[in-house]
């Protein structure tokens, strides 16, 4: 019976429920742990540093390549190689989303000393530098003669506080004729 309603995606649809995904705990007995990522160092490979104490290199499990995208500063949870002399390789095999890993935070699953919002890494101490804009070199004189841009000054130098538009649009330029000299003339911007 062919189908009527469409194609792959109206099956797709029809597959997939919704449930709550079960949190997956550290394993003991598998020689498994909790840790965050430091930096990639690519082809799969991650530093970690373990809650244990210990920074080690991850590598990504086969069946987490190209489907978890891990990055700096997410939690994951990481199995131990048994088979090498050293420990300072393990494998990844979950990356824990925000949600569940503080999750894992309140259950007391991590240690009391790891701070998983380390996004920034600013000290909050008094060494921080503090702007004060309205204190400065200008006194309350300074203030009261400051000038805004529209109004004039007449040829002494004192700003005219007055209302005329017209005298507002008058400029001085310095003109040059071909001798060099510079004649300074008053144009008005409405003649032009």
């Amino acid at each position: 019976m062919p189908n009527a309603k469409g194609g792959k995606k109206f099956k797709k649809g029809k597959k997939q429920t919704f449930h709550q995904k079960e949190l997956i705990y550290k394993d003991p007995k598998e020689d498994q742990e909790y840790g965050k990522i430091v930096r990639a160092m690519g082809n799969g490979r991650f530093e970690i540093q373990c809650f244990d104490g210990k920074t080690r290199m991850g590598i990504i499990a086969g069946n987490m390549r190209k489907r978890v995208w891990v990055n700096k500063d997410d939690i994951i949870l990481f199995s131990k190689w048994e088979f090498t002399t050293d420990d300072d390789k393990c494998s990844i095999i979950h990356k824990y989303d925000i949600d569940e890993s503080r999750k894992l935070q309140k259950e007391g699953e991590f240690p009391d000393t790891i701070n998983l919002d380390e996004e920034n890494e600013f000290n909050t101490d008094d060494n921080n530098f503090e702007f004060d804009y309205d204190s400065g070199s200008s006194s309350e004189e300074d203030k009261e003669e400051e000038v805004s841009p529209w109004q004039n000054k007449d040829k002494d130098g004192k700003t005219d506080k007055g209302d005329d538009i017209w005298d507002k649009n008058k400029e001085i330029l310095e003109t040059r004729n071909h001798e060099g000299l510079y004649n300074k003339a008053v144009i008005d911007i409405d003649d032009i």
